[in-house]
């Protein structure tokens, strides 16, 4: 004959993880369509040097992703991954350094600048004999209704 043993905790822990679940979705933000992101030509690509070698390395927007969020009655938090190309132009044993990265972005409405928020500065560091990367720098930003955002490299040289 077959003995079963009961153990009050295998009762109750089927309860325990659909509270569990129904509180973890309670919090859920309100996610939104994200207000209009755009970046100049001019500001897709930019050059700078590395700070110990001198050698000149370039920048390009690689594409940006944003998930935005409701905040407060008319504001959109913007949480970006911005994608970046970084590469070495013209060093032939391509040494270890660092070049920063300056990234703006400017809140607009119409033609106007409403605010800049301070820049991004990435810094990028290269491993000797690396010629390429390809780094996501995360950045936040909030805007109200009406207004759209900009973002734009900035050269360093």
């Amino acid at each position: 004959m077959k003995r079963r043993i009961r153990n009050p905790l295998f009762a109750i822990s089927p309860l325990l993880v659909t509270a569990a679940l129904l509180a973890a979705c309670a919090g859920d933000p309100e996610y939104v369509k994200c207000p209009e992101l755009t970046a100049p030509e001019a500001g897709a690509e930019a050059f700078m040097r590395i700070d110990d070698t001198g050698e000149i390395v370039n920048a390009r927007l690689n594409g940006v992703r944003a998930r935005c969020e409701q905040v407060g009655e008319n504001g959109v938090s913007m949480d970006l991954s911005i994608g970046l190309k970084i590469k070495r132009l013209g060093a032939e044993k391509y040494p270890a350094g660092v070049a920063q990265i300056n990234v703006v972005s400017l809140v607009a409405e119409g033609d106007k600048i409403v605010s800049s928020p301070p820049p991004i500065r990435y810094k990028a560091g290269f491993r000797k004999g690396q010629q390429t990367m390809y780094p996501v720098v995360e950045h936040e930003v909030t805007v109200t209704d009406g207004q759209r955002l900009i973002i734009s490299l900035v050269p360093g040289l």
